[in-house]
């Protein structure tokens, strides 16, 4: 075809979709254009990257739980029909993967303790659903998004065997948390305009739940220092820093406590860089608010209050401590909130099946919500009794929760091992994003959702694809079985 005329024509067609795609857009229709923009988006970076497609997807799903958080995850192509963004890039990734693999005659699976653990805790989870879904059909599947979400380690694990992939992805993490800062305080200071006016069918494209985007910026902590090298470092580090203060300075005890438990981690692992940089830089803002509320500063003496009692109520389990500053005075009542709701669940499920739990689709909030909030009635909706751990006993009882403690002793053996032989700076980041994933999810509902489970299950598998590619002697039949390539990583250029 004569090239004029292949431009011509080509011109003529989009704009003519141009114009389609503005009309429904002015009636109110968002949902082809959205789905339109999304392949657009997908098929550039297909172009300009040469990745699968289902590296691409995953890494766009990174990238918009980071930035949008609970507004991406709401975000639905088709109204009524429940089919999130995690579920369409799982199934995605499960189909692209699987036929890669059965191409390939392996499995995205690795004999080793850690992939049984997530093994485990996936057949401990599928075959508890199995009884529920008959009985309790779509609630039971939504509570079984705590186990399903595990599949994100396997397909990140062997997308992680190759080095380009393994690069994208990290690089998706990187760009996102940069991109996350400056939106986190924007959301701060004009609420109205992402809460009313940057919407999607009614629903706000960027949303921060306030546990999960402290959680993001501990993370984006951890990733920035570790990850910027060269003449980068610097600024990186300095945004870095940025990031931990944001932590130490917001409300939420929980990422705190991850922040803290992560420095812990690298401090026993005489990897003294980062928690030295951020310990200092805590000390230095402590004492300028310090000096400033001497001086009568009333804005410093609520800082310095709200956090005095921030580190106070990590130890008053009871919740009956009392607090002084306007920001720290429901700081009891939400720790007798989970004591409550955590005592309620560990009596109900021992009286009821202590084995395999109440099952999946189960309303375990019914008998603490009669307690804790009589009055309350439909109001209530949430159905995580904030804890990982306690949603493992609850619904999947004992042996759930036997599972998801051997899964945990395995990835703490993992850590340990990377922290203290590995060398490269990189990796250890992506272990400790786990664990202050991990240990946010302790005292919230963190991996029941997309928001925190996508990027958690995905750190594991980027990490552990990395520690074998790094160490070829103890690793190598296992490289030899799933077809994981030899060359070292390097996640950002020098």
């Amino acid at each position: 075809m004569n090239p004029r005329l292949r431009t011509t024509l080509g011109a003529i067609g989009a704009s003519l979709v141009a114009a389609y795609l503005g009309w429904k857009i002015a009636d109110g229709a968002y949902g082809l254009p959205a789905l339109l923009a999304v392949m657009t988006i997908g098929a550039v970076v297909l172009r300009l990257t040469h990745l699968p497609v289902d590296a691409v997807a995953l890494g766009l799903l990174l990238a918009g739980y980071i930035v949008g958080n609970r507004g991406f995850a709401q975000l639905m192509p088709y109204p009524g029909v429940p089919l999130l963004p995690a579920e369409i890039g799982l199934g995605l990734a499960v189909f692209w993967r699987g036929l890669r693999c059965a191409f390939e005659r392996r499995l995205p699976f690795r004999r080793d303790m850690l992939n049984w653990a997530v093994f485990a805790w996936l057949v401990a989870g599928t075959a508890r659903v199995a009884f529920d879904a008959p009985r309790y059909g779509i609630l039971a599947l939504r509570d079984y998004a705590v186990v399903y979400y595990a599949v994100f380690f396997f397909v990140a694990q062997d997308m992680g065997s190759d080095p380009r992939i393994q690069r994208y992805l990290r690089s998706c993490i990187l760009v996102a948390s940069l991109v996350f800062l400056p939106l986190f305080f924007l959301t701060q200071l004009f609420p109205s305009f992402f809460l009313g006016t940057f919407t999607f069918r009614g629903n706000p494209v960027i949303f921060y739940k306030g546990d999960l985007a402290a959680t993001f910026l501990a993370v984006g902590s951890l990733v920035l220092f570790h990850w910027a090298h060269g003449p980068h470092r610097w600024w990186a580090r300095g945004v870095a820093a940025v990031m931990f203060l944001a932590v130490a300075a917001g409300d939420n005890r929980a990422s705190l406590l991850a922040a803290g438990f992560a420095s812990l981690l690298l401090l026993l692992a005489r990897r003294w860089r980062f928690p030295a940089l951020q310990g200092a830089v805590t000390a230095v803002a402590v004492l300028a608010v310090a000096v400033l509320a001497s001086a009568n500063n009333d804005w410093a003496q609520g800082k310095l209050e709200g956090l005095t009692d921030r580190v106070a109520s990590l130890v008053d389990f009871s919740g009956t401590g009392r607090y002084v500053s306007e920001e720290s005075n429901f700081k009891g009542d939400n720790n007798r909130f989970r004591s409550v709701w955590w005592r309620t669940v560990a009596r109900e499920t021992w009286d009821t099946n202590p084995v395999f739990g109440l099952g999946f689709g189960t309303d375990i909030a019914r008998n603490f919500v009669g307690q804790y909030f009589p009055d309350a009635g439909e109001d209530f909706t949430a159905r995580s009794p904030h804890s990982v751990f306690m949603t493992a006993l609850g619904r999947m009882g004992l042996a759930g929760l036997g599972v998801w403690l051997f899964f945990c002793a395995v990835l703490a053996r993992e850590t340990w091992h990377v922290l203290r032989r590995t060398e490269e700076p990189e990796n250890w980041s992506l272990w400790c994003g786990a664990w202050v994933i991990l240990v946010s999810a302790s005292f919230g509902v963190v991996l029941e959702s997309p928001m925190g489970a996508v990027l958690f299950w995905t750190l594991i598998g980027l990490g552990h694809a990395a520690l074998v590619a790094e160490e070829p002697e103890a690793s190598g039949d296992r490289r030899q079985e799933t077809g994981v390539r030899k060359e070292p990583v390097d996640v950002v250029s020098r």
